[in-house]
């Protein structure tokens, strides 16, 4: 294997790849990437077994050929070599020569073939349609179910923001799997994804028109591979933005191609291939947690809130960073206590509705993770926020006041005071 490559283009690849190697070293080949080189391709993969990301990038190839090798010290060796070409080749069959005008490296390997496989996209070599599993389409005829030939196109610029809107709410507890990825639900007409830990949900819908998808598909997507994908779809953003073409193409134009089969999830764009486990289990009944009776509900100015709740939270409990919202007519305060501490008070004068849903009564008070607040405050991407609710005591409901291209709703269960 001998090829050359330029240094920025082998960065950019190198960078994108270093989030799937394993960090444990449970198994050695898989803290390597694998370097295939042949035409004018140089192929990059990574995996951990759960996760695998093949990027592939234009090299002048002198020999083809494959071997793995360090992800983390050759990464740590490229980005510090000068704004030159690289030339790079394989020696002694199991060691790779690095070299870049005056500076030089020589990296022990290991054969390719330890390397695990990655699974091809399956749309690409299917023969026969599968006709095994059926499902009913919207026209209420049967028609396959995750077939092997399955391809939906997705905008990217919609999925990276469905990402952004919910992957906070994910949980954090290993044991609890099927709440540890996002819930994509396709239909011909729309894209929703949704995420739950449980005490809190995110809630994200746009409509689109999806070709490929002539059914409903349902896919969990585990937390790593969302966290991949936002690195892609960045990429992909500022590749176009890069290149002039920002102004000619909209932002929801398909350019990632999905499918699924029974045991992987596959998202592909034109150099980049992202396979992913899918997450077995069945997602909560996500329709019964969002709440459709609220009567009530304050328009709260998003900046503000922000601030109000960060300074709370300097005075609350550093595991549990419980504050106190106590609503009291036309003006709502914010509180946090602790008796190692002190306290912090702050009142905040939200807009009142006009739409008669404004709260008059006794004051009712919520308890709240001040944390939960402030990761939904910074997704939104609003000015001014909605809150609606009922009592003290019923899941509240968050929603940009202004209604824009997304569909977005953030479920809160109020902690017990």
């Amino acid at each position: 294997m001998e090829f050359t490559v330029k240094k920025d283009v082998m960065v950019r690849e190198l960078n994108l790849v270093q989030g799937v190697v394993e960090r444990r070293h449970t198994i050695p080949i898989l803290s390597n990437l694998l370097l295939d080189a042949s035409e004018d391709r140089l192929s990059i993969t990574a995996t951990d077994m759960d996760v695998s990301l093949c990027c592939k990038c234009v090299a002048s190839v002198r020999r083809p050929g494959a071997l793995t090798v360090s992800a983390k010290k050759l990464f740590d060796a490229v980005r510090l070599l000068p704004d030159a070409d690289i030339h790079m080749k394989m020696t002694d069959g199991e060691s790779l020569s690095v070299t870049c005008q005056k500076a030089h490296f020589r990296m022990v390997g290991l054969p390719k073939d330890n390397f695990p496989s990655i699974p091809e996209l399956p749309w690409l070599n299917v023969s026969k349609p599968d006709q095994s599993s059926t499902a009913t389409n919207v026209s209420g005829a049967e028609s396959k179910k995750d077939s092997p030939s399955l391809k939906v196109d997705l905008p990217s610029g919609v999925l990276r923001q469905m990402i952004s809107r919910t992957i906070f709410a994910i949980t954090q507890e290993e044991s609890r799997y099927t709440l540890s990825g996002a819930l994509l639900l396709l239909r011909p007409d729309s894209m929703t994804m949704v995420t739950t830990d449980g005490h809190r949900l995110a809630f994200v819908s746009k409509n689109a028109n999806l070709a490929g998808a002539t059914m409903e598909i349902r896919a969990l997507i585990p937390k790593k591979t969302l966290i991949e994908l936002l690195k892609l779809t960045d990429f992909l953003t500022f590749k176009k933005e890069s290149s002039g073409e920002s102004g000619e193409k909209k932002e929801n134009e398909s350019e990632i191609a999905f499918g699924k089969d029974e045991n992987h999830l596959y998202f592909a764009m034109k150099d980049h291939i992202l396979v992913a486990r899918v997450l077995a289990g069945q997602f909560p009944n996500y329709e019964l947690v969002i709440p459709q009776g609220n009567p009530f509900h304050l328009i709260l100015r998003k900046e503000e809130m922000e601030h109000a709740i960060r300074r709370a939270d300097v005075m609350a409990d550093d595991i549990s960073h419980e504050i106190l919202w106590r609503v009291d007519n036309d003006r709502l305060e914010i509180s946090a206590s602790s008796s190692d501490l002190g306290e912090a008070h702050e009142i905040v004068t939200p807009a009142l509705p006009d739409d008669g849903s404004a709260y008059k009564g006794t004051p009712l008070a919520f308890g709240f993770n001040a944390q939960y607040l402030l990761e939904y405050l910074a997704a939104v991407g609003d000015e001014a926020v909605a809150f609606w609710f009922k009592d003290g005591e019923k899941q509240v409901l968050f929603e940009p006041q202004t209604k824009k291209d997304f569909l977005y709703k953030y479920v809160v269960m109020p902690r017990r005071m």
